[in-house]
């Protein structure tokens, strides 16, 4: 169980890395900081694409580190199946928070009142 849980934040890190370029402008408004500071910020809408793939990059590492450690430790069944379910965990949790981020909660933290 502290295995998943361990999959599943990483999954998240790597969704919050994905979406980098969206919500760090949000958060900054939301903050209330100034304008200009946000407006700058909004130009790493660009960058959009290339925070995907770095987030699809560390879940990438980060399922092969788990692999690799388990390898030495599971028998060939037990690491047969998690060769599925660990990438498939942290790309479920990365989609999941990426989707969220970026499709609703940045644009509720843009609606006004």
């Amino acid at each position: 169980m502290k295995n998943r849980a361990m999959l599943v934040g990483q999954g998240i890190i790597g969704g919050l890395i994905g979406s980098l370029c969206c919500a760090l402008p949000a958060a900054v408004v939301a903050a209330g900081l100034s304008g200009g500071v946000a407006a700058t910020l909004i130009g790493f809408g660009r960058f959009r694409l290339y925070t995907l793939i770095a987030g699809l990059s560390f879940i990438g590492v980060a399922s092969w580190s788990s692999l690799r450690r388990s390898r030495a430790c599971c028998t060939a069944e037990e690491y047969k199946n998690r060769r599925v379910t660990v990438p498939l965990t942290m790309l479920i949790s990365f989609a999941a928070v990426y989707g969220l981020t970026t499709y609703l909660i940045v644009p509720m933290l843009y609606i006004s009142d």
